[in-house]
């Protein structure tokens, strides 16, 4: 009934909506996995098909199968978390030349964007699980350069991760030597969501010790350091991984030594491991001088997030009337949001601009509005200098202080002279 029919009484018109948008970063901590599983029962995991596989499912885990897709969720596992794994099952194949077969089952990760296969199938995940991966991963093929070209998983997973917004591609870099790791990176030198790993770890799940690849511990590390802070705000590198028994070859890094390995592999955009078990991954792949101010992982992912946050919430203002009253619930709600950031450490300080050159008639009147905002991330330490030099006014004091001494002896033969 309109509310301008005659009527003789009192009427109630009730709208509950939340006047201001609560604005909060989803949860980032689910894994997106692609991999072939030729063991896996095909009814738990329809090829090409997004399955939310938990790990605490002991049921599912069996119904992997033995493979690389059971080694990666041992190695989550083994980081000490309980989290979602977005997995899609992509086609093995029964070629037995291995560098066919390699070629083979590389392609059918990468899959097709067309018919959303492979990597693609992710981007189906928030529709069919309700679930939205906040890392890529597909261990023991994202480090190949096949015909000396880039991993094209690695490619079609950041335009993926891109897609989603807040997501980042963990992968692996060759381990058989630190220039070739080096010339795997330089593939993505302008990719700000590329995480690459040098060299493989060493693992062991019950028969003995194993040599994998070391992104899915750093997925798994990435996701414990976001439940111990509340999202995805925090540095996750410098911390032991769990799960990491050593390396499967040695990583040089002496503090202080700019010409230590981890140091070389961490300019070139490439993470690693040292003394046995430490993440060293403070960057992306982003070397490039057009990106790199945005290589650090922490910030990268930072704005990423804060501006994935905003898009949802700020839905619920569409279709509503361009009055100065919407626009101020719209700057409530994206005030409130950024100074908690702020309040968290995440940002050091923002902005949100009403800007009338950026808003005039012919923008408003066709419905648009513009609203600009400017932040800064806080950022990681990395490189902490430490100085010293000589101080020889020190002695002054020194003398100061003996001559002090010796006088309160309260001897007359104990004198203190210039």
């Amino acid at each position: 009934m309109s509310g301008t029919t005659n009527f003789v009484g009192v009427r109630r018109f009730s709208d509950l909506r939340s006047t201001v948008a609560r604005i909060d970063t989803r949860d980032s901590t689910v894994i997106g996995l692609v991999l072939p599983a030729p063991l896996a029962d095909n009814t738990a995991f329809p090829i090409n098909e997004p399955v939310r596989l938990s790990t605490d499912d002991v049921d599912q885990f069996t119904k992997l199968g033995a493979g690389v897709a059971q080694d990666t969720v041992n190695q989550i596992k083994a980081e000490g978390i309980s989290t979602d794994i977005v997995f899609v099952r992509s086609q093995h194949s029964a070629l037995v030349d291995a560098q066919q077969k390699l070629e083979a089952e590389i392609n059918s990760i990468v899959g097709s964007a067309g018919a959303g296969t492979g990597v693609w199938a992710l981007l189906e995940a928030k529709s069919h699980l309700k679930l939205e991966p906040g890392c890529i991963l597909a261990p023991g093929y994202t480090a190949h350069r096949i015909g000396n070209a880039a991993n094209a998983i690695v490619a079609a997973a950041r335009t993926v991760a891109d897609r989603i917004i807040d997501c980042m591609v963990i992968a692996d870099t060759p381990s058989t030597s630190v220039a070739n790791a080096i010339t795997w990176a330089n593939d993505f030198k302008t990719a700000l969501n590329v995480i690459g790993m040098y060299p493989a770890g060493v693992y062991n799940f019950g028969a003995g010790n194993v040599t994998r690849p070391l992104s899915a511990s750093v997925a798994a590390a990435m996701v414990r350091r976001d439940k111990e802070t509340g999202g995805p705000y925090k540095a996750f590198w410098n911390r032991p991984l769990n799960g990491v028994l050593g390396t499967s070859v040695p990583v040089g890094y002496t503090d202080g030594d700019a010409g230590s390995e981890a140091n070389q592999l961490a300019q070139a955009g490439v993470g690693t491991v040292i003394e046995g078990s430490q993440l060293w991954a403070p960057f992306t792949t982003a070397t490039d001088p057009t990106v790199a101010s945005w290589r650090s992982i922490k910030k990268i992912r930072t704005r990423l997030a804060v501006s994935k946050a905003m898009l949802r919430p700020m839905r619920q203002y569409l279709s509503e009337d361009i009055t100065p009253h919407m626009v101020t619930l719209i700057y409530r709600a994206l005030d409130q949001f950024l100074s908690d950031l702020v309040t968290l450490g995440a940002l050091i300080d923002y902005e949100v601009l009403w800007s009338k050159s950026s808003n005039p008639a012919s923008v408003l009147s066709a419905g648009a509005m513009r609203v600009r905002m400017r932040w800064a991330e806080t950022p990681d330490l990395i490189d902490l200098q430490l100085y010293d030099e000589p101080m020889p006014e020190a002695f002054d004091v020194l003398q100061a202080a003996i001559a002090s001494a010796l006088s309160q002896l309260g001897s007359s033969n104990i004198r203190v002279t210039a």
